[in-house]
């Protein structure tokens, strides 16, 4: 039995883009105020070895979600096989494994940062899929090598007006590791089908179709926005290199789907830390990259009159809705207080661009946001047990 947790605060200078941590969540930081709910979690694991091969894994995490029961907060509950020293097959519920920090992302304490970078991983808040997957390793003279394929479905929240997650199905993905004492390098590939879409893209969709005596392209169209029944794509890059006193890391990542509603996004962040001691100081610069959606320029031939102008605005809504376009640079400070315990401080300025605010608990439409710089500041006390 082991477990880990993170008490944090975060607050922000502005009242319209509030900070949170992911796509899924209510809570955020307002100005004057602080908020714990973000990014305060805790978390406990279960380990049982049945035999030398086969033992089982579960790992529990409360932490700010819209839906809250035994389903929701079981991040893990796998059996693992060993069939020998090199392949391993696991069964259940595992960590998607579709960026680096899919495993430990809500491990706080295993990582400089108070959050893993937003722009990143507040994109796609799946944290476990529900399926096998299959890995092989094997050491070489001065590196290891891995890779890992898995295959099943999950589910995202997207929205917190009503708790109505999107399910992914016919999930593959595939990982490759090269990794050493100093430095480590992975690419990563997922595809996968969206069931159904969130509750505002079902509310409009019919509404699109029924433009359709006066609009010919109507039904096309709404098929064309729709995330239901899309393929997408997540491909990921990292490295990380360690230089003596000096630690540089970076990932990039790429997500597509045939659906307008999701769109091609590119995300990415690189830091570099300095390790003085029990202190690291770090630099992190993250962004998101997804260019904005105008109606008029995309589909001129939209019939934009006084009854479909509220209509258009809310295309446009989804459009842009899961599209993300923003950039972050943070400085912080992390202090190893003692070897399970690790208390950080991190400032952030964020450049959100028009119609680019979805990451943020925007209180309006994403499509009527404008250029806007925000500021955030995070302490946090995370620790094992």
């Amino acid at each position: 039995v082991s477990g880990f947790g993170t008490i944090a605060s975060a607050t922000a200078d502005t009242e319209k883009y509030r900070f949170r941590a992911d796509r899924s969540q209510e809570a955020s930081a307002k100005k004057d105020g602080l908020a714990f709910k973000p990014l305060s979690l805790i978390g406990l694991q279960l380990d049982y070895s049945f035999t030398q091969e086969l033992d089982f894994v579960g790992q529990f995490v409360y932490r700010e979600q819209d839906n809250q029961d035994l389903d929701s907060i079981t991040q893990m509950a796998f059996f693992r096989y060993n069939l020998n020293r090199n392949w391993q097959i696991r069964a259940g519920r595992s960590a998607a494994d579709i960026f680096q920090f899919s495993d430990t992302r809500d491990i706080g304490i295993s990582y400089p940062w108070v959050k893993v970078p937003t722009e990143v991983y507040g994109v796609l808040p799946t944290r476990s899929f529900d399926g096998f997957d299959i890995s092989y390793s094997r050491p070489f003279n001065n590196f290891n090598f891995s890779i890992k394929a898995i295959s099943g479905q999950a589910e995202s929240d997207f929205t917190s007006n009503a708790y109505r997650p999107i399910r992914f199905e016919n999930l593959i993905g595939v990982g490759i590791e090269l990794d050493s004492f100093d430095w480590s390098f992975s690419i990563k590939h997922t595809v996968t089908d969206a069931a159904n879409n969130n509750l505002d893209s079902a509310a409009i969709l019919p509404l699109v179709q029924q433009l359709q005596p006066i609009w010919p392209g109507a039904i096309g169209f709404a098929q064309q926005l729709s995330i239901e029944d899309a393929e997408i794509e997540y491909s990921s890059i990292y490295a990380q290199r360690y230089m003596g006193s000096y630690h540089l890391s970076g990932e990039l990542s790429h997500i597509d789907s045939t659906s307008l509603g999701l769109r091609h996004s590119l995300n990415g962040f690189i830091n570099l830390s300095y390790l003085n001691g029990e202190h690291t100081y770090y630099v992190l610069y993250s962004f998101a990259d997804t260019d904005p959606y105008y109606l008029e320029q995309e589909k001129p031939d939209f019939p934009l009159l006084p009854q479909t102008r509220e209509l258009a605005l809310f295309v446009e809504e989804i459009a842009n809705s899961l599209g993300h376009n923003q950039s972050t640079i943070s400085v912080g400070w992390r202090w190893d207080l003692a070897e399970q315990l690790a208390f950080k401080v991190q400032v952030e300025r964020t450049d959100i661009s028009a119609r680019g605010a979805g990451l943020r608990a925007d209180r309006g439409l994403v499509v009527n946001s404008t250029e806007k710089v925000a500021h955030s500041l995070f302490f946090a006390l995370s620790f094992s047990f």
